[in-house]
């Protein structure tokens, strides 16, 4: 029962991620895209500050140390990580951001070989560029012409530099962040990129502090609580219960369930997506899996700060 209960909380934290690029498309339609993540992170820190102190207790002396590289993965983490998300839903689609945010892990297996010097293997750097060209092809719609004239929807341009920023953020804790667990990790990173977020959506937008429709503060409640609280949360007991390389096989299920929930709200699904997806899906399972053993995994302090 308990290792069932497991199997099916990481199923629903890769759901909720998921969710979020929908829920996030909406909510920008009404409100300014820096307004909705500084209520989704001031609202999901206010949560998580109590929840993670009574399961946990809260290591100041740990996050005092090591304040400037999570200053750090704040600002590049969640502040630039959603500003660049957000905007990009504007002018691209749901499923389209969920299947380029696919590429994470390979672009964190790049950036830790380029940043911090860890060696990059045949099989993780023909599941890059199988990645690489299942997002070219997502952006390009499969068009040849679009591809070479580099004429791209500035929505997936805006999408491709998150993912960049959440490949920074991700392997920052790797080399600068010194005796913190990783949820200490997430409710610190978290509770300073809402406060950021608040304060710029503060002077940018008079949008943070207006009342929204009702269905943009549904939204952004649905987001802190499931995308923001419980996915991380669930994906941390997950990770320290089954281990890392078990519990990263499911992030492959984010753009596949991001596409479900669009063709389920009546979204057209291009073929250019589906094997744009596959690319992505088998570029990343065929770079982390490991010749008579699993897949490997996402780190446990690597999870999306969106759905990232």
């Amino acid at each position: 029962m308990g290792n069932t209960m497991t199997w099916l909380r990481l199923g629903l934290s890769t759901f909720f991620w998921a969710m979020m690029f929908h829920l996030g498309k909406y909510a920008v339609a009404y409100v300014h895209p820096v307004a909705v993540g500084g209520w989704r992170f001031l609202l999901a820190g206010l949560i998580l500050l109590p929840l993670v102190g009574l399961r946990e207790g809260l290591d100041f002396s740990a996050m005092r140390r090591n304040f400037l590289p999570l200053l750090a993965m704040a600002f590049v983490g969640i502040c630039g990580f959603n500003i660049s998300l957000f905007y990009g839903l504007k002018s691209t689609s749901p499923v389209n951001a969920a299947l380029i945010m696919g590429l994470n892990p390979a672009l964190i297996t790049l950036f830790s070989a380029v940043l911090i010097g860890e060696r990059i293997n045949g099989r993780q750097l023909v599941g890059l560029l199988l990645g690489l060209v299942g997002v070219a092809t997502v952006v390009s719609g499969g068009s040849l012409h679009t591809l070479l004239s580099l004429s791209f929807k500035h929505g997936d341009l805006l999408v491709l530099l998150s993912a960049i920023g959440w490949a920074i953020y991700s392997i920052i804790p790797k080399r600068f962040i010194q005796g913190m667990a990783p949820l200490q990790i997430t409710v610190a990173t978290i509770v300073m990129g809402g406060l950021l977020m608040g304060g710029f959506a503060t002077a940018i937008t008079p949008d943070f502090m207006a009342v929204p429709p009702i269905g943009v503060i549904i939204a952004v409640i649905v987001m802190s609580v499931c995308g923001s609280v419980l996915a991380y949360m669930w994906w941390n007991d997950g990770v320290r219960k089954i281990g890392p390389a078990k519990a990263g096989v499911f992030m492959n299920l984010v753009p596949i369930f991001a596409t479900l929930i669009g063709v389920a709200l009546g979204q057209p699904v291009a073929l250019a997506q589906v094997i744009g997806a596959a690319l992505v899906i088998g570029g990343v399972l065929y770079s982390s899996y490991k010749p008579g053993g699993v897949a490997g995994a996402v780190p446990a302090a690597v999870m999306p700060a969106t759905g990232r």
